[in-house]
């Protein structure tokens, strides 16, 4: 590994991430958050382990609406053959489409900032076919770049980082880091689909609209 491909790599594991039933929270920053200070683990509805913070400000009748930015990827993705463009667009789309269902389903939602109004802003900071049986330092999910093994399996890998804020102020009053390890591959070169990441983002999206909803009234 070369040296700078080292730091990045190093620098891509700092910070705070959570697993789900896959694993323990592991470190890991992307940076759209800038600050991870504040996050800690804890338990989202469906018993997994998640990195988030919670303002005390964010009390149950603080805010009565909720707008939803489009879901951003940070960094932006380099597509390559099995991290095609159309794939990128079709899990941040699916991500979007959930998010607005669920949580339109259980607050109001509305497209413009305003008092008592939370703004949320969603970003996919990794999706990438991660080879089986590597070591962390050996993967640069951030980049999307794959260090490959030959004759090792590939599994889908996605991150999805939220920061909540007062859609006034921007101050923050919440935010969460998910990581989580969807379908196996089914070969070192298949390309990955929203497919092999859907049951994962389903569980987000509706787990976390259930976290706001709990929130705004």
């Amino acid at each position: 590994m070369n040296k700078a491909v080292k730091l990045f790599s190093m620098g891509a594991l700092l910070g705070a991430v959570a697993l789900t039933a896959a694993g323990p929270a592991q470190a890991e920053d992307s940076g759209f958050l800038g600050d991870y200070s504040a996050l800690s683990e804890a338990k989202d509805a469906a018993g997994d382990t998640v990195m988030r913070y919670v303002s005390p400000k964010l009390k149950p009748g603080a805010y009565q609406a909720v707008m939803i930015d489009p879901t951003q990827y940070y960094p932006a993705p380099k597509p390559t053959e099995q991290v095609t463009s159309s794939t990128l667009t079709d899990i941040s789309n699916y991500l979007d489409k959930g998010l607005h269902d669920k949580l339109g389903a259980k607050v109001k939602v509305v497209s413009e900032p305003g008092p008592g109004v939370l703004r949320i802003r969603p970003a996919i900071t990794a999706v990438a076919p991660q080879t089986v049986g590597l070591k962390p330092y050996q993967v640069i999910p951030i980049a999307f770049i794959i260090s490959s093994a030959k004759g090792r399996g590939k599994e889908a890998a996605i991150h999805v980082e939220m920061d909540v804020v007062d859609s006034v102020t921007g101050e923050r009053m919440g935010a969460s880091v998910r990581k989580g390890i969807g379908a196996k591959l089914s070969s070192d070169k298949a390309p990955l689909k929203l497919g092999d990441v859907q049951p994962l983002l389903d569980k987000w999206i509706d787990t976390g609209s259930s976290f706001v909803a709990e929130h705004v009234k």
